[in-house]
């Protein structure tokens, strides 16, 4: 099929009718019905069978049509990106975050950025630790910014600052003394792990396994959202990092830190050879800011 094969198709599928796909094309309903039947000349079966006034879609029609409707996707995004290129005018950030700085931290430093550069723009996208290096090799994102202070390979990494991981509990079950929890509060008791912790997990699993503590994962979840939720239906404890903490408030759930402190970097990563690079160390600079100005999640 030609494009403009594709595009009639498209049309009539949509609207059932020659008449509906020529208004929706701007064209007459002949030039219509000439690409429809050249496109099935040359692809050797009907697509359409009309039955009392519209044209009803043949199986091969249905089956194509999931096709076509995701190249039209494709194109939409296309020209959407098209006219996004056109209105910049101060620089185009493609940034890459774990879903826990997407509350608070990052709007915030995007805010204080625009607010003295208006003509930066930005786009943004979720993502997890393990995904960091191939979306910046692969030129999807400008700027990656999560947990740990790794190096990988071709990317510069600058750490902006860092996290403390806290113990999040229902009241109702858990609060520790002096409100400060020791790895041993943890041995034995119910547990939400999570699959998906990146560095800042590891931080804590590296230190009970070192002091042989054991709690009993019940659950193992693959975002931080879901773990809280699981807490405050007293399933069990988790840990969390100070940002979920903060956009998560609620009255029956307490978050608590380790009297020993567990803590963890928090790294941007972006190509050493990036363009953008000026635009990025801004960026980044304000991110610092916000990071070195961010509220106590427990007060």
């Amino acid at each position: 099929m030609r494009l403009r094969h594709i595009e009639v198709f498209y049309a009539v599928y949509r609207t059932g009718s020659v008449t509906g796909a020529a208004q929706e094309l701007n064209v007459s309903q002949p030039s219509v019905s000439k690409v429809l039947r050249h496109a099935e000349d040359q692809l050797g079966y009907p697509l359409f069978r009309r039955n009392k006034g519209r044209l009803e879609p043949t199986e091969a029609a249905h089956e194509l049509f999931g096709e076509v409707d995701e190249v039209y996707r494709q194109v939409r995004s296309l020209r959407q990106t098209a006219k996004n290129i056109g209105a910049r005018r101060g620089g185009h950030i493609r940034l890459g975050l774990l879903p826990s700085l997407g509350f608070g931290v990052i709007p915030e430093a995007i805010a204080r950025l625009r607010d003295e550069h208006p003509d930066v723009s930005f786009e943004l996208d979720t993502l997890h630790s393990r995904d960091i290096a191939s979306s910046l090799h692969e030129r999807e994102l400008d700027l990656a910014i999560g947990y740990g202070s790794a190096a990988k390979s071709r990317l510069a990494v600058r750490q902006v600052g860092e996290i403390e991981l806290l113990v999040a509990a229902r009241k109702a079950d858990f609060v520790p003394a002096g409100g400060v929890v020791d790895f041993e509060d943890l041995d034995g008791r119910d547990f939400i792990g999570l699959r998906d912790s990146g560095p800042s997990g590891a931080v804590l699993l590296d230190e009970i396994d070192r002091l042989g503590i054991t709690p009993r994962e019940v659950v193992t979840a693959r975002t931080y959202y879901v773990a809280l939720a699981l807490v405050q239906r007293g399933v069990g404890l988790t840990v969390v990092d100070e940002f979920t903490a903060r956009s998560m408030p609620g009255a029956d759930v307490g978050f608590y830190p380790f009297r020993k402190p567990v803590v963890s970097p928090v790294s941007a990563y972006f190509l050493r050879d990036n363009p953008a690079a000026e635009l990025l160390t801004g960026f980044l600079d304000t991110v610092e800011e916000t990071l070195g100005a961010k509220p106590d999640p427990r007060a």
